[in-house]
């Protein structure tokens, strides 16, 4: 399923409390800039109960599929990416604080009272959005929800402020108070929510700032107009919701502003749902996911956060910016088989020593590694591996007067007839590698993590050229020059080529229950220093 058309129509059917007729569906697509009849909708849905993604009821019209339901979340990626935001915006609009509110959702596999218990600690603490709060128990299953953040963006557009939506990620804590943003992504970059993405990744440490004042918090960066500012911090004065962490005009906890913008970081309305997940609950988490009457809610106690205006202790930039630095040390040499390589590291406690280097050899075995090379070093405590990152392929063309730009990364569906494209983050949205944000859903097998480069079109014969002659098990797919690749769209006069991932071998480590410490784009070192992965 491709069709941007078929995307939309299983998103209005999920959306629907009820079976919906294809009179409905063409008007509500006609509300989201797709102008088809009802004849032709009808041909759309025919295709879609031959996939099985859709279901007929009789009269009462078409019910999503669970097949639907998951093909929709890994659907078309490049109708994907930008989503985020514009849902963003549209939810804004549609908000009406007090009374109508937008609300997150989350489903646990436990114990009700401790999950209950570990939520309101959030509340006690004063990190959550306003203290409205529903959380109810059926079976062995509690579901949450909580207010987002995008409530008080509402409040400030009903109060004459505009407010922009621009990252979502985690702040760190030290002394109790926010010093800095430790990652983030823009949420015009991403194909999924940037606070689930960090959440569901175990990037959170709520229970840390809590309990001992240092950690990590889920929070949303916004910019409003400077020339609200005295608009701005009489509002926070009426502030019911109480969600803000930070303010400026000058590098807000890391984020770079311009001029004529103040920053604003508020606490994200997911934090609530942090520490049961923190505490190795099972948890499906969504973010803003319907609009609700307040008045369905419960209130809360919630402890008070002091806005503070706060400068960052350094800047956060896109991890393309690091990617193009390292990119520069690399000289390996294709004739020769010489010279510097950037690598990405692992450390695995040493118990796990043959399990490990195992699965690093299945990894290899596989051609889910780049290349057949790889370091490995123990101490007391842990196996340290190397092994060769992506950027090394870009480096090598770079070398030979190849502009290779890294666009995405990712997660890559492989199938025998297909890949495409699941999730992705471009390099320039995001302050962490995404392969870093998505290393918890690759299997090795079905996903793995790849990544996607743009290349000039009249380079293509030359780059196939040099990959050849590489030899190394680097790219996976060259696309053609103005056409989309594993999904994702490549603009005119570029094409563009999926490379696999560098860390896969340590993603199949972790997918044996292995604990492991990764880290991208570690450090540049001589290719001499690696050995086959037979050796090791």
């Amino acid at each position: 399923m491709d069709s941007n058309i078929d995307v939309e129509i299983l998103s209005i059917l999920s959306e629907a409390s009820a079976p919906v007729g294809a009179k409905i569906i063409a008007d509500s697509l006609k509300d989201r800039g797709y102008d088809i009849g009802e004849r032709a909708v009808r041909y759309h849905l025919k295709v879609l109960d031959e996939n099985s993604l859709t279901k007929k009821l009789g009269y009462s019209g078409r019910e999503i599929t669970e097949k639907g339901i998951e093909e929709l979340e890994k659907a078309n990626i490049s109708f994907r990416i930008g989503s985020v935001f514009s849902q963003v915006i549209e939810k804004l609009y549609l908000s009406d604080f007090p009374s109508k509110v937008l609300i997150n959702t989350a489903k646990f596999e436990g114990d009700y009272k401790t999950i209950k218990e570990m939520v309101l600690r959030s509340f006690e603490a004063g990190y959550s959005v306003g203290d409205y709060l529903n959380i109810k128990k059926k079976g062995n299953t509690v579901s949450v929800e909580t207010l987002c953040s995008i409530t008080f963006d509402n409040f400030l557009l009903k109060n004459g402020i505009i407010p922009t939506p621009e990252y979502g990620g985690i702040v760190k804590f030290e002394d109790y108070e926010p010093v800095n943003f430790e990652g983030v992504i823009d949420f015009k970059s991403s194909s999924i929510d940037p606070l689930v993405a960090f959440i569901m990744q175990g990037k959170t440490d709520v229970i840390g700032v809590i309990e001992n004042g240092e950690g990590l918090v889920p929070a949303n960066f916004r910019v409003i107009p400077k020339s609200s500012e005295k608009q701005f911090e009489n509002i926070l004065k009426k502030d019911m919701l109480n969600s803000v962490l930070a303010y400026g005009t000058e590098n807000v906890l890391g984020m770079n502003l311009n001029p004529e913008q103040i920053g604003v970081v508020l606490v994200g309305g997911l934090t609530p749902l942090c520490i049961p997940h923190e505490s190795g609950y099972t948890a499906d988490i969504s973010a803003a996911t319907q609009l609700k009457d307040i008045s369905s809610m419960e209130k809360k106690t919630k402890g008070f956060l002091e806005a503070k205006k706060k400068k960052g202790k350094f800047k956060v930039t896109p991890v393309l910016s690091k990617m193009l630095s390292k990119m520069q040390t690399i000289n390996y040499d294709i004739e020769d088989k010489k010279g510097n390589v950037v690598v990405n590291a692992a450390k695995i406690p040493i118990e796990y020593k043959e399990e490990a280097i195992n699965a690093l050899k299945d990894s290899y075995e596989n051609k889910l590694a780049i290349s057949d090379r790889l370091k490995v070093e123990c101490d007391d405590k842990f196996l340290n591996a190397y092994t060769i990152c992506s950027l090394t392929v870009d480096g090598v063309f770079l070398k030979n007067k190849i502009p290779v730009i890294p666009y995405y990364g990712g997660i890559l569906e492989v199938k025998a007839d297909k890949k495409r494209f699941i999730e992705a983050i471009d390099y320039e949205g995001t302050s962490l590698d995404p392969h870093e944000v998505f290393f918890n859903k690759a299997d090795g097998k079905n996903y793995i993590l790849a990544g996607i480069r743009k290349v000039p079109m009249s380079a293509s014969e030359k780059l196939i050229d040099l990959n050849e002659k590489l030899g190394w098990n680097s790219i996976i797919e060259i696309g053609r020059p103005n056409n989309d690749i594993c999904g994702v769209r490549v603009e005119k006069c570029m094409f563009g080529i999926t490379t696999i991932g560098g860390t896969n071998p340590f993603a199949n480590i972790r997918k044996n229950d292995i604990p492991v410490e990764m880290k991208t784009l570690h450090k540049s070192i001589d290719y001499s220093e690696l050995t086959h992965y037979d050796d090791i």
